[in-house]
C-alpha cells in the first residue's frame, strides 16, 4: 500500500482506518516502511493516503515529510536480546521493557523513551541507539526480552537457523585441534517435498492407508467380513496441500499401486467418460484409481451446462469401481461443497477426509525442502514460515524459484532477505486466507484480572510455547475456552491481549456474521472460518456473542442455528491435532449455548469475568491515557464507581473528559469537579441498569 508521509506524533503511527482494513489491519498493527518497522492504528487523517509519522519514525524510516513511501504488513517474532548502543544502561532494565513493550525493533532505530517511565527520578527522555538484535532482523519487544547496554555484555551470540553458539566476547575462535575433537556429525539430511506436505498429517495418513488396506486388499476383505460395497473415500483440501502425496505414500505402504487420473483437458462429458472407463477397464488389483482436481469437471466452475451429465459419469464410476475386488477410488477436490449433493452423500463414499492447508512447522519444512541444493546464507526458515501463510506447497516453490533468479548470475548464496522478497511478490493461492489481526497491547493493559490471565497463560500459551508439558503427564490441552459475565468486563479486550502474549494472530468473529438464511451458506462460512485460522496458525479463534451463532437447538424458529451447531461441533473436533489454533467464545448468557458445545473436549474451560472489584478498577486507572489533575483522588474515584463494569469506567472518564473540553479548550487535564458530574450520569444509569 503506497502512503504520504505526513507530521504525527510517535510512537505510533496513524492511517486512514479503510486502507488499513485493506492490509488487512482493521484494528492496527506493524507495518514496514522504509528501512524501519512502526505500529500503526486507524487514525483521523486530512487525506485517505496520509500516514502521520512522528519525528524519531521519520528519522528511523529515513524519510522525509511529503514523501510517497510503500508500507507494508509485517507480522515481527518477539525479540530475545536487544543490545543498544552505551556503557550502561541509562534506566532500569525493567522500566525500558515496560516502556517498549509490544514496540517493533528493527536494528539501527533509535528508540525514545518518556520519562515517566523511569523510577530513577530523571525529568527528561532519553534516546536508545540499537546496534545488535536476537533475531538479527526486526522484531517486537515482549516480556521476556532481554536488553543490554555495548559496553556491558558478558556474552556474544552467533545465530545460525539450526542452533545459538555463544561465546565471550574476545575470546579467541576454536583451533583446528579443539575443532576436530571430536569429529563434527555430517549435516542433517533436508527433508523432501513430499515429506514436508506430510509433516504433522500421521493421523491422516494413518487413515488412508486402512482405508486402501480394506479396500485394495488380496483377500477382498470386504466381501470376506460381509461389508457393504464401497468405492473408496473423498479427499478434500487445497491445491498443491499434500493430496497427491498422502495417496501415493498410503498406497506404497499397502502396496498397491496409483493410477491417476488427468482431467486437465477435458472439457466435455463423453471425455470424462473415457478417462474413467479406461482407469476401469485397464487396471488389475491392488490399484488405487486417484482423480484429482475435480472440481475442474465437477464444481460450480467446471463443466456446468453438463452438471447433470457428470453427475450420472461419477455415480457410473463409483458403481464400476466398487464392483471390481481390490480396486479403491480416491477422489481429490478442494471443497466437497462444489460437489453435487448425489456424490457427496453417496454410500459408495462413506468417508470424507480433510487435509488443512500448511500451518507454520509444514510452511518451515517446505522451504527447507525447496531450498535443499540452493546455495544459501544462513536462511531463517522460521522467519520464511512465518511471512508465508496462506501458501500452498507449489506457492512456496514458486517464490523460491523467484528468488533464485535474483543470484543466479553472480552465483553468490541466496539469503533470507532474497527469499522473504520473493515472498512479498508472489500471490499466494490460499490467498483468502487471511493473515489475521495482530494486537498491538498484551497484559500490561489488561487492569487486574490475575486469576483470568493465568489461567489464559495456561489454557492458551502453554500449549503453544510448551507442549512438553502436557505430554509428560499424559494429558491434552484444551481445545476451547468460554469467557462468560455481565457486558463490559472485558472479555474481548482480554482475549485479544491473549493473542499478543501468544504471539498468534487473532481472527475475531461476531456471532451473527455467520448467519445466513440461504441454505449451507453458514456451515460454509463456519468452515472457512476455521481453515483461515489453521492457515495462519498459531492463531486464536474468537467468536464473540456465542450465544447468538450457537443456541440450544430446537429452541429457534429457523433451522439456520441448529445447521451452524452441528459445524461447530465437527469443527472443534477437527481442532484437535491441528496444532497451535485456540478457539475461544464469549458470552453475556452461558445458559442460551447449546450444551453439546460446553461439555469436556470442547468448550471445556469456562471462565467468568465479573464485575470489576475495587483494585481492579483502581489498576485501570493507573493505565488509561485520561490526564488527571490534582484534585482527582484516584483510590476515591475507584470507591466511587462501585458496580461499574471497565466499560461503565472507561466511558466515565471520557464524559468527564468531554465536559472538560466543553468548558475550556485549551485544558490539558480533568478536573475532580468534571468526574462528579459525570459519576451521577454514570450512577443513576448503572442503577437503572442493575
Amino acid at each position: 500500500m503506497r502512503f504520504t508521509v505526513r507530521p504525527g506524533t510517535d510512537p505510533v503511527a496513524s492511517a486512514d482506518a479503510t486502507l488499513l482494513a485493506a492490509m488487512g489491519l482493521p484494528g492496527g498493527g506493524v507495518i514496514a516502511i522504509g528501512s524501519t518497522h512502526v505500529m500503526v492504528r486507524p487514525g483521523t487523517v486530512r487525506e485517505p493516503t496520509g500516514l502521520l509519522l512522528g519525528p524519531v519514525g521519520m528519522r528511523n524510516a529515513r524519510v522525509t515529510e511529503g514523501q510517497a513511501i510503500e508500507a507494508k504488513r509485517a507480522v515481527l517474532p518477539h525479540a530475545q536480546r536487544i543490545v543498544v548502543a552505551g556503557d550502561e544502561l541509562p534506566g532500569n532494565p525493567k522500566d525500558l521493557i515496560a516502556a517498549l513493550h509490544g514496540t517493533p525493533v528493527t536494528p539501527g532505530d533509535v528508540l525514545s523513551i518518556d520519562a515517566s517511565y523511569l523510577s530513577n527520578g530523571s525529568e527528561d527522555a532519553i534516546e536508545l541507539q540499537v546496534v545488535e538484535m536476537k533475531p538479527p532482523k526486526a522484531a517486537t519487544v515482549g516480556v521476556a526480552t532481554v536488553i543490554v547496554a555495548e559496553g556491558d555484555q558478558t556474552t556474544s551470540f552467533a545465530v545460525t537457523s539450526a542452533r545459538v553458539s555463544k561465546r565471550p566476547v574476545g575470546a579467541a575462535a576454536p583451533s583446528a585441534t579443539e575443532t576436530s575433537q571430536p569429529a563434527p556429525s555430517p549435516p542433517p539430511t533436508a527433508p523432501s517435498r513430499a515429506d514436508a506436505l506430510l509433516a504433522g498429517l500421521e493421523s491422516e495418513l494413518e487413515l488412508m492407508t486402512g482405508w486402501l488396506s480394506l479396500l485394495t486388499s488380496v483377500e477382498d476383505l470386504p466381501s470376506a467380513w460381509g461389508l457393504p460395497q464401497v468405492a473408496g473415500i473423498l479427499l478434500q483440501g487445497p491445491p498443491g496441500c499434500g493430496q497427491a502425496e498422502l495417496v501415493s505414500r498410503a498406497a506404497e505402504t499397502t502396496r498397491a499401486r496409483v493410477h491417476e487420473v488427468d482431467l486437465d483437458l477435458v472439457f466435455k462429458p463423453e471425455r470424462l467418460l473415457d478417462h474413467l472407463e479406461k482407469a476401469v477397464k485397464t487396471t488389475s488389483p491392488p490399484t488405487v484409481i486417484f482423480v484429482n482436481r475435480l472440481e475442474a469437471v465437477a464444481g460450480e466452475e467446471g463443466l456446468s451446462p453438463f452438471r447433470t451429465q457428470v453427475a450420472a459419469i461419477l455415480r457410473w464410476f463409483l458403481d464400476a469401481v466398487a464392483e471390481k475386488p481390490g480396486i479403491a477410488a480416491v477422489l481429490g477436490v478442494a471443497s466437497v461443497a462444489r460437489l453435487d449433493s448425489t456424490i457427496t452423500s453417496s454410500p459408495l463414499l462413506p468417508r470424507t477426509l480433510s487435509i488443512p492447508p500448511p500451518d507454520l512447522d509444514r510452511r518451515s519444512l517446505l522451504f527447507e525442502a525447496a531450498l535443499a541444493k540452493v546455495p544459501t546464507d544462513d536462511i531463517d526458515y522460521g522467519r520464511l514460515a512465518a511471512r508465508s501463510a496462506g501458501f500452498s506447497g507449489a506457492d512456496i516453490v514458486a517464490a523460491v524459484v523467484h528468488a533464485s533468479t535474483s543470484v543466479a548470475m553472480s552465483r553468490a548464496p541466496l539469503t533470507t532477505e532474497a527469499v522473504v522478497a520473493a515472498v512479498e511478490e508472489t500471490t499466494p493461492s490460499l490467498g483468502s486466507a487471511s493473515l489475521g489481526e495482530i494486537p498491538s497491547y498484551g497484559f500490561e493493559r489488561v487492569a487486574g484480572l490475575e486469576d483470568v490471565k493465568q489461567r489464559l497463560t495456561e489454557a492458551v500459551i502453554w500449549p503453544m510455547t510448551q507442549p512438553e508439558r502436557f505430554a509428560q503427564l499424559g494429558i491434552e490441552p484444551p481445545r476451547g475456552i468460554l469467557l462468560h459475565g455481565p457486558p463490559g468486563t472485558g472479555k474481548t479486550f482480554v482475549v485479544r491481549a491473549l493473542a499478543h502474549e501468544a504471539g498468534a494472530a487473532f481472527f475475531p468473529v461476531k456471532g451473527a456474521e455467520l448467519l445466513d438464511k440461504f441454505v449451507g451458506e453458514s456451515e460454509r462460512g463456519v468452515r472457512e472460518v476455521f481453515a483461515r485460522a489453521r492457515a495462519a496458525a498459531p492463531s486464536i479463534l474468537f467468536f464473540d456473542e456465542f450465544d447468538a451463532l450457537a443456541p440450544v437447538r430446537g429452541s429457534s424458529t429457523s433451522s439456520v442455528t441448529d445447521s451452524v451447531v452441528a459445524a461447530l461441533l465437527t469443527e472443534i473436533d477437527g481442532v484437535h491435532g491441528r496444532g497451535d489454533v485456540v478457539v475461544v467464545a464469549a458470552s453475556n448468557r452461558r445458559d442460551l449455548i447449546d450444551p453439546a458445545l460446553l461439555r469436556s473436549g470442547r468448550f471445556e474451560v469456562h471462565i467468568e469475568l465479573g464485575l470489576p472489584e475495587q483494585a481492579a478498577r483502581r489498576a485501570l486507572l493507573d493505565i488509561v491515557d485520561v490526564p488527571f489533575g490534582p484534585t482527582v483522588d484516584l483510590d476515591e474515584l475507584a470507591k466511587r464507581t462501585d458496580g461499574m463494569s471497565f466499560a461503565d469506567v472507561t466511558g466515565l472518564l471520557r464524559e468527564a473528559a468531554l465536559a472538560t473540553l466543553r468548558s475550556d479548550d485549551h485544558a490539558l487535564e480533568v478536573g475532580w469537579a468534571e468526574i462528579e458530574g459525570a459519576l451521577d450520569h454514570f450512577g443513576e444509569r448503572v442503577n437503572n441498569d442493575n
